[in-house]
Formats: C-alpha cells, structure tokens, sequence
C-alpha cells in the first residue's frame, strides 16, 4: 500500500486505531483524526501514523473542510490525498414513543428534548460529517489515475436490519449506506471508488462512550452477542474485533479491489 496516502477518522481507537497500525505496517502513508491527543500521539511514535490532528468533527464549526486542507498540507510534498476513510461516529440511544411527556408545558418535558438533540447529533456526526469530508476531499482524490482512490466509509449491520431503542443509529447507517451506493456512480467517472464496511458487534468503546453503556449493561451486551440462539446473536459463536475490520478496510483500499465500487459489506459474524 505504499501508493496509498490515508485520512482517517476516529483514529484513536477502535477500529480507526486498528486501520491505522494496519495500513501503516503495509507502507501507507496515514494521517489521523480524532480527539484523544494521547492515543494519537502513541501511534505516530510507533510509526502507526505519520501525522495527526486533534479535531471534534461534531463540535468545531467548518470542522470537515479543516480537516480536508489540514490534511493535504501535512503529507509529505509531493504526496497527494488518495484515501478517506470516514470512520469517526457516535452512537446514542433513543427509540419511537421517547416522548413521554405531549403537554405544551415547556418546564414538564419528559425526554423529548434530549432525544432530539440525540437524534441531530447523531445524523450529523454519522451522515453529514462524512458526506461533508467526502465532497471536500474529491478534488485531491481525483487527481490520481486508474481507481487508486477510494472512500471507505464505516457503516453498520445497523444500516442494513432493524434494532430496537436506536432508531437514530440505523437511520444514520441507512443513509450513509444510501451515500456510498450514489457517491459510487457519481464519482466513477472520476476514478474514485466508494464502499461502506458494514460491521457487527466489534470489541471497542463506542457502547460506553457515545451509547452511555456503564460496565454491567455492556457486558451483559456482550454475552447476548455471543449467544447464537438470541435474537441479536453472532452465528459464529463471537465477538469480531478492530483488527478484523480493518483487514477487509485494507483489502478495499488496494489494488486488489479496483473492480470493486458501490458495495456496503457486512463483517458480522452472520449476525
């Protein structure tokens, strides 16, 4: 992968960190996103990144278009932008019948405030973001020939099934994997290929951090995802994890896969 310059977001852990280390170790020159200075800093010492930037895409005003020139700016001269991989997401809960509380009574509100806020952060962080750093990056990524470039975003089997409770999660996957599946017969002709990694339950902290999962309520998660006979059970009997991920990530952004455009492809377990 030495041809492949790399932007990735949500770098600092899970399955960007896991992409990262991966990409890197196979001579891509990779520049990370995310908000854990020390993570990031980590992996540019282990030669896991060649540079990073510590952005909160959700938070910081002009955030994608930053991002996207940083970006640009930190490679080495005479490297040009050929990777996205739009990683960075959050996941909240928040399901239909949330809003208890139907009176007009501003004071008395009952959940129905904090669901829509859950709802607008997530479909800007998990849709808009990524359709934002897209469009920024494509007039880098067309500049190189014969399909080298890609975008790669990060989906989820919750995009492709229904789940109770989070609502706003699988809408955001859907429509991320409705972006890929467009974006790939608009920039064709570019020579940009597009395609989502659709994953299933993977060890990493998203529960905890964005889902507000404590320790008991994702372990309890856990087990019932490793039951094959539960509803929400993986087939195989397990959990995947990041660097599983991030192997199919390296396969896409190869030569190897110069055919391959349009596709949102489960990693799973046959959830």
């Amino acid at each position: 992968l030495s041809n492949l310059n790399v932007l990735v977001t949500g770098a600092s852990s899970g399955i960007g960190k896991a992409a990262c280390i991966l990409l890197s170790s196979r001579g891509a020159t990779v520049i990370g996103v995310g908000r854990n200075e020390s993570s990031l800093k980590e992996l540019k010492s282990n030669n896991s990144l060649y540079d990073y930037m510590i952005v909160d895409l959700l938070e910081e005003k002009d955030a994608a278009k930053r991002v996207i020139n940083q970006a640009v700016s930190l490679l080495p001269t005479g490297h040009v932008l050929t990777t996205l991989i739009n990683n960075a997401g959050i996941l909240k809960g928040g399901g239909a019948g949330s809003f208890i509380n139907t009176t007009d009574d501003a004071d008395n509100d009952d959940g129905s405030k904090e669901m829509i806020s859950n709802y607008n952060d997530t479909m800007t962080m998990n849709t808009q973001v990524p359709y934002e750093l897209m469009n920024y990056a494509v007039p880098h990524l067309e500049k190189h020939p014969n399909c080298i470039s890609s975008i790669i975003n990060i989906s989820s089997v919750n995009g492709k099934q229904s789940f109770k409770g989070i609502i706003a999660y699988c809408m955001s996957k859907a429509a991320l994997d409705m972006m890929t599946k467009c974006s790939s017969i608009d920039l064709a002709s570019k020579g940009i290929r597009v395609n989502s990694v659709n994953p299933g339950v993977i060890k990493t902290n998203i529960h905890t951090s964005s889902a507000g999962m404590n320790e008991e309520q994702y372990d309890a998660f856990m087990k019932r995802s490793v039951e094959v006979t539960h509803p929400i059970g993986q087939s195989l009997g397990r959990i995947g994890q990041p660097e599983e991920v991030a192997e199919l990530i390296a396969f896409l952004v190869s030569d190897k896969a110069k055919f391959l455009t349009g596709e949102c492809i489960a990693i799973d377990g046959a959830r």
